[in-house]
C-alpha cells in the first residue's frame, strides 16, 4: 500500500477510503479496519484517521458505532441533494427559472410514463384530473390535484432518481402552482385551458404515445412560462380576466 504524503492528510484518507468503497473492497454493511489499522495502512496519525472518519460519517458514507467500529453505509445519492428551501423563490422571476427545470424534467417524465405507466399509475392520473375539475367547480384553485397529477406522471416512470428528485422540488412546484392557479379562480376560460392541457398529456400517456406526451407536457409548461412573462399578468386582472395560468 502506497504511503500518503504529508499533505492534506485527512482529505487524502477520505479519498482513499471512498475509492476502496467504490471498488467494492468494502461493501455496504462491511466493517472498516480500526483506527490503528488504518493509521498503519496509510502511514498517517490516528488523529488524521479520526478526522477523516468524521468527514465520511457526516457525508453518510460510513456509520460510526461507538464500541463497535465504522461500517460502510449504502450510498444514497439524495443524501447529497437537500430539499430546496421555498424561501429561495422570488416571484415571478424565479418561477421562470423553475419552469425551465420543469420542462427539462417533466417532458422526459411524460415520455417515459407513456412507455411504462401501469394501470395503477393511469388511474392516479384520472383521479387527479377529475379532482382538479371538482375543485375548480367550487371556486377553488385545484392546486393540490394539479401537483398530484404531475407527481403521478413522475411516479409512472418507475425511475427512482427522477421520482425522488420531483419529491425534492415539489414544495417549490406547489408554491408556483398556488401563485398561478389562484389567479384563475372564477375565470372559466383559463380554468378550462388548464384542464384541457392536462387532459392532452394524460391522453397521450394512455395512448402509449411517448413523443406526443413529451410535446403535450412541453407545450403546457411553455404556456405557463409565456403567461407569467407577460407584464400585464403581473399587473393583475385585465378586461375582467384574471392573470396567470398553470
Amino acid at each position: 500500500m502506497q504511503k500518503i504524503q504529508q499533505l492534506k492528510l485527512s482529505e487524502e484518507v477520505v479519498n482513499r477510503v471512498k475509492q476502496m468503497i467504490m471498488s467494492q473492497t468494502y461493501r455496504p454493511g462491511d466493517k472498516l479496519p480500526s483506527e490503528k489499522e488504518l493509521s498503519e495502512m496509510f502511514g498517517v496519525s490516528r488523529m488524521s484517521i479520526r478526522e477523516a472518519l468524521a468527514i465520511l460519517s457526516s457525508a453518510k458514507i460510513i456509520d460510526i458505532r461507538h464500541g463497535e467500529g465504522s461500517f460502510v453505509q449504502a450510498i444514497n445519492v439524495f443524501h447529497y441533494i437537500p430539499p430546496v428551501a421555498i424561501s429561495m423563490i422570488e416571484f415571478p422571476e424565479a418561477l421562470l427559472q423553475l419552469l425551465e427545470v420543469r420542462i427539462i424534467l417533466e417532458a422526459s417524465a411524460a415520455e417515459l410514463a407513456a412507455e411504462r405507466a401501469d394501470t395503477t399509475a393511469l388511474k392516479d392520473m384520472e383521479i387527479a384530473l377529475q379532482g382538479y375539475l371538482d375543485e375548480v367547480s367550487t371556486k377553488r384553485s385545484g392546486d393540490q390535484y394539479d401537483l398530484r397529477l404531475h407527481k403521478a406522471i413522475a411516479q409512472a416512470t418507475g425511475n427512482y432518481v427522477l421520482i425522488e428528485f420531483m419529491n425534492r422540488i415539489s414544495d417549490m412546484i406547489f408554491e408556483g402552482m398556488q401563485y398561478t392557479l389562484n389567479q384563475n379562480i372564477g375565470n372559466e376560460r383559463k380554468v378550462r385551458e388548464v384542464y384541457d392541457e392536462h387532459a392532452r398529456i394524460v391522453q397521450a400517456i394512455q395512448s402509449r404515445n411517448p413523443s406526443q406526451a413529451r410535446l403535450a407536457m412541453t407545450s403546457h409548461l411553455n404556456n405557463v412560462r409565456l403567461k407569467i412573462s407577460e407584464p400585464q399578468d403581473r399587473m393583475g386582472p385585465r378586461n375582467g380576466e384574471h392573470g396567470g395560468d398553470l
